[in-house]
């Protein structure tokens, strides 16, 4: 079962729900050796507005296996949406006819879904940081091969031997690559996501041409992760190419891909290794995770606008 979020899919799925669907696409006794990967994407408010605007990401979004839901703000979305009599936010259209009566009412069922989450009555978010920490504990104990791909400079070095340590008896074996994100970036600046035939360079405008050039040089280094990945066939592949573009690059490559599962993460990376506090467990459950993050990371402002003033008004406004 999945619900439209402002037209953008979101499973309706829990925290073991999600463990139990993953795991059965690892687990010998269920998967059927080295396919298309499957593709999870953790998705939060930002990543709703973004897909608005982006017709690649939301299509990566749409064509993945599992969406699960990485925050509050999506999971209060969700239970706003829930048999809505105000309108569809399947569609993203707001409703032709408004009058006070309905406007008081809509305003007040988001103020009842809104103490709801802050009394953290709205359920668990499948956060990313959750379920690395959670599916790394079960490779552990699994024998699950596990891959990190991205971060910046050495941060899947790092990660990867913290893992190994950590792992202390189990002795697991972490892959890990730096990666080449700008590929992802340049393909999108030139509108080739997922197009076979570039177009000549003799056809470019000024100032494409460069990033024509990048992507020639990065094509040679993303076939040369993918070998390595290939090489290595984890059953879990975490991508750190950042919000956006690691959900692209993972639709892009997943059918070259010999891994079973690939997970986008983010910043989750380098909260695992610990760059930054983790927020204190009631201020998650209650949705207040971006608060911390903001009082921790300022110049993370704009993004917590956008996704605690932006992202709700735009579900009020189109229920």
């Amino acid at each position: 079962m999945f619900m439209k979020v402002l037209g953008i899919r979101v499973d309706e799925i829990d925290r073991r729900q999600a463990i139990e669907k993953i795991s059965g696409w690892i687990e010998p006794a269920f998967a059927k050796g080295y396919g298309e990967a499957k593709h999870v994407v953790t998705i939060y408010s930002e990543f709703v507005l973004a897909a608005l605007k982006d017709t690649e990401f939301k299509k990566a979004i749409e064509k993945a296996d599992l969406v699960v839901p990485d925050g509050v703000g999506v999971l209060a979305a969700m239970e706003y949406g829930k048999d809505s009599p105000y309108g569809d936010l399947g569609t993203g259209q707001a409703p032709a006819e408004r009058d006070s009566g309905r406007m008081t009412n809509k305003l007040l069922d988001g103020l009842k879904v809104g103490l709801k989450g802050l009394r953290g009555g709205l359920g668990e978010p499948v956060t990313g940081v959750w379920l690395f920490e959670e599916l790394v504990g079960l490779a552990a104990s699994r024998g699950w091969k596990v891959f990190l791909l991205g971060g910046f400079g050495d941060t899947a070095e790092k990660l990867a031997g913290k893992i190994e340590k950590d792992s202390g008896q189990a002795r697991m074996t972490v892959g890990w690559d730096a990666g080449e994100p700008r590929l992802t970036f340049a393909k999108a600046k030139l509108g080739l996501v997922n197009k076979e035939n570039d177009p000549p360079t003799s056809r470019l405008r000024r100032g494409e041409s460069r990033l024509h050039t990048r992507l020639r040089r990065g094509e040679g280094r993303n076939e040369e992760i993918i070998r390595r990945i290939n090489k290595f066939k984890p059953d879990l592949l975490m991508v750190a190419y950042g919000p956006i573009k690691q959900e692209k690059w993972i639709y892009e490559n997943k059918k070259k891909l010999k891994a079973k599962v690939a997970i986008g993460l983010g910043g989750t990376f380098d909260e695992v290794l610990g760059k930054f506090p983790k927020a204190p467990m009631w201020m998650e459950k209650r949705g207040l995770k971006a608060l911390w993050r903001l009082m921790v990371q300022p110049k993370r402002l704009p993004r917590i606008f956008r996704g605690m003033i932006v992202f709700p008004w735009k579900v009020f406004r189109q229920s």
